[in-house]
């Protein structure tokens, strides 16, 4: 990713932004694979040329209703061009002669436009590259698969948090061509482990303004604090915020400033008007008491504070209060306040004007930061490494320190590359950084070098032999997700989410509570996971259960793929499976009857001659649903991974409602499954598996 001087990387675009990030990229995948099939001759492009941009915009806005509410530039087009729609689809050249000029910068600016944006995201991640064909890598996560190396498979992590893992550590951010002929680069990834590798104290704050605010144009300064032994944080997220403000000639060496010239220069992009005119008021009110320290100056300039405090604290506080003025009802005096923020630079008089532009300019620099990092951090904790729960820290970190040698990350941190080794490493086709490449090669570590790290790790885990170092961590972050859902999923917090998924106004509260980074489908298939460890009175292994992929504080961000049952729990006599959805009554039709059979018998046939059983759960329930489960339970049917016949399969279907019930009156698992293959066992069955053949040899 390349970007300009004094640019904060972003990691997704302001415009379609959304915090389930991972949903996105999946949801996006799949509509450019299936264009791909639609349009195999069209290349990534605008109308009439290409139909790529615009089905993608319509695809992307009917796929996530919930994220993208609102489109009023596409429905305006859509009611405009009314009856014209096959024909502009059909890209009638008629219509485009007649007709196309007229909605040329709409079709363009309000929905191709959109589409290069959110597709842009897939390009910064490596999952596709710039004409948006999906790379090896991209193939790789709409699959949900990654062929692991040693480092790997020792992390206990799903496929999904390694191909992210893999991608953040090839991530490099560039600058332009130099005049040497060479790029500098930053890498994000290496910078956010040398943060953590030694178990450093950092606040999340901090940690966000340094892995964000450096770029391959920092300063020698924050290079050689990165390669000392012990990285010092406090100076390192100095240098970070000390950047040279130029000060524009209409502000310099004035005393003070008329407001038609300060809006030129303080202003939100939002709403320039609103937020320059509370920036101007601000000025005035300080420039009063910084020249004159009276009762009436100091209330002009709480009063200011007190109004506006949350734009002023964005806008000269770096995100913090400008100043220390006490609690609401009990200000400081004037004498108190000034003690209290004797340093601040805003409360001098000299060059106030020119401090007061430099204080702006950082904070909003800051902003931008805190801004941008948001999706940074989400896609570090994807990775299944990094915590964010309480203070920023590795997961796993005692063996990620024999992975990750510290010296080799600190010089990765910073860099150059040639021209060639640039356009090699992200810009060709097939390029480096959109192919599937394991921790281990990103890392150039050698066979040696690995078979040292991992007897490093066996010694620090106290254990013989590579597998029973796998069991050690995994065992410890099974330990770890009991007591996470022991702290903050109780069982009555369970039978609290579970009666909110009905109602679809309460989405938000649910992100809140659970996880904003996923999806509520992927949020209810993680809450009832955690009712059935409840029901199976906490006995059953949940975490390796889930196909779903957790983050590294064991939250939920992406739900499981289509090749595979959402939970799959294995009891010492039989195998259950939990197929989850919140489709409602009509979706489930379409949705779901076709994936939870060929999950159900493709499991019964592969666990044969144990017994399997499948249960259900949805919100809502659709009739037909209940009794085309208990149908094909009479006739045996065929799995599509074997062709084995499969006789018996068994799917119950329950509502949340039953769930909150079975865990209110402490029914368990072994109660409900009996009850279930008592009833499924009464059904006759059909034997005659030839009766189509007999039909047609009658009429025939």
């Amino acid at each position: 990713m390349v970007v300009d001087k004094d640019h904060i990387f972003n990691l997704m675009d302001t415009n379609g932004r959304r915090s389930d990030v991972l949903n996105a990229f999946k949801i996006y995948l799949e509509i450019l694979d299936e264009l791909n099939e639609l349009f195999p001759n069209d290349r990534w492009g605008s109308y009439p040329n290409s139909l790529k941009q615009y089905k993608f915009y319509e695809k992307a806005i009917e796929r996530s209703k919930d994220v993208f509410k609102t489109h009023t530039k596409y429905d305006a087009f859509i009611k405009s061009v009314g009856c014209d729609y096959d024909l502009f689809i059909s890209k009638d050249e008629k219509w485009i002669e007649n007709k196309f000029s007229q909605y040329r910068t709409q079709i363009d600016q309000s929905i191709e436009k959109r589409a290069r944006h959110y597709t842009s995201n897939l390009v910064k991640i490596g999952f596709t590259d710039s004409s948006r064909k999906i790379t090896q890598v991209g193939y790789s996560y709409l699959n949900g698969y990654a062929n692991r190396d040693p480092f790997e498979e020792l992390l206990s992590l799903n496929d999904i948090n390694i191909i992210l893992l893999r991608q953040l550590a090839k991530l490099k951010i560039f600058t332009k061509a130099n005049e040497d002929g060479k790029r500098r680069y930053y890498s994000p990834f290496m910078m956010a482990v040398a943060l953590l590798l030694n178990n450093t104290v950092v606040d999340k704050k901090t940690f966000e303004i340094i892995v964000q605010g450096c770029s391959p144009y920092s300063s020698e300064n924050i290079k050689n604090i990165v390669l000392d032994e012990n990285i010092n944080i406090n100076e390192l997220e100095s240098f970070v915020c000390d950047r040279k403000v130029n000060i524009p000639e209409e502000l310099c060496d004035k005393e003070q400033v008329e407001y038609e010239i300060f809006k030129n220069y303080f202003g939100s992009s939002k709403n320039v008007g609103l937020t320059s005119k509370v920036y101007y008021d601000f000025y005035i009110a300080l420039d009063k008491f910084n020249k004159c320290h009276t009762q009436k100056t100091y209330n002009e300039l709480l009063e200011c504070l007190n109004n506006n405090s949350s734009m002023l604290n964005k806008a000269f506080g770096y995100g913090k209060p400008v100043f220390e003025i006490g609690s609401v009802g009990n200000r400081y005096s004037i004498e108190k306040f000034l003690d209290s923020n004797s340093e601040n630079i805003l409360l001098s008089n000299i060059n106030f004007l020119s401090n007061f532009y430099c204080v702006f300019e950082n904070s909003k620099w800051i902003d931008g930061i805190s801004e941008y990092s948001d999706t940074t951090i989400r896609l570090l904790s994807a990775t299944g490494l990094f915590k964010f729960r309480n203070l920023p820290e590795l997961a796993q970190v005692g063996t990620l320190s024999y992975i990750f040698d510290v010296d080799y990350v600190k010089k990765h941190i910073f860099g150059e590359m040639t021209e060639t080794e640039y356009s090699e490493y992200e810009e060709k086709e097939n390029c480096y950084y959109n192919k599937n490449i394991n921790l281990s090669k990103i890392l150039e570590y050698t066979d040696d070098d690995i078979e040292r790290s991992m007897k490093e790790i066996q010694k620090n885990l106290g254990v013989d032999n590579i597998n029973e170092a796998k069991s050690s961590l995994k065992n410890k972050r099974l330990e770890e997700f009991k007591e996470h859902i022991a702290q903050k999923y109780p069982k009555e917090e369970i039978i609290s989410l579970l009666s909110m998924f009905s109602d679809r106004g309460k989405d938000s509260i649910i992100k809140k509570k659970v996880n904003d980074s996923a999806s509520v489908p992927t949020i209810y298939e993680y809450i009832v996971g955690i009712a059935w460890y409840y029901i199976s009175n906490k006995e059953i292994d949940l975490l390796n259960s889930f196909n779903l992929t957790l983050n590294a504080d064991y939250e939920p961000i992406i739900h499981a793929g289509a090749g595979e049952g959402d939970i799959v729990i294995n009891y010492k006599d039989i195998i259950v499976m939990l197929e989850v959805t919140l489709m409602n009554k009509q979706a489930q039709k379409r949705g779901e009857w076709e994936p939870v059979l060929r999950h159900s018998l493709n499991l019964k046939a592969k666990s044969d001659p144990k017994e399997t059983i499948t249960f259900f759960i949805a919100d809502e329930l659709d009739y037909n649903t209940i009794n085309i489960w208990r149908a094909v339970a009479a006739v045996p049917l065929e799995s599509t991974d074997t062709k084995k016949l499969v006789d018996s399969v068994v799917i119950m279907p329950f509502t949340s409602e039953n769930l909150i019930a079975f865990l209110v009156k402490g029914i368990n698992y072994q109660t409900i499954i009996n009850k279930v293959k008592k009833s499924f066992d009464e059904i006759d069955k059909i034997e005659d598996i030839k009766w189509h053949e007999g039909i047609l040899y009658d009429l025939i």
